[in-house]
């Protein structure tokens, strides 16, 4: 997603408005989901080098 950025007194007309809105929230869902796998991935990781310290 690009970067968009407002300056001071720029106004939105209500359509742009609802499709910034919807194009922010599909971009927030993505983040969300890519979020849950890291976490997961990490959880993995962290799982299996505290199985490790307990072998030695």
């Amino acid at each position: 997603m690009g970067f968009i950025k407002f300056t001071k007194g720029t106004s939105l007309s209500n359509k742009d408005r609802k499709a910034l809105q919807k194009l922010l929230t599909d971009e927030k869902k993505k983040l969300q989901s890519a979020l849950k796998d890291v976490d997961a991935s990490l959880s993995m990781l962290g799982g299996s080098k505290k199985k490790a310290k307990k072998k030695k």
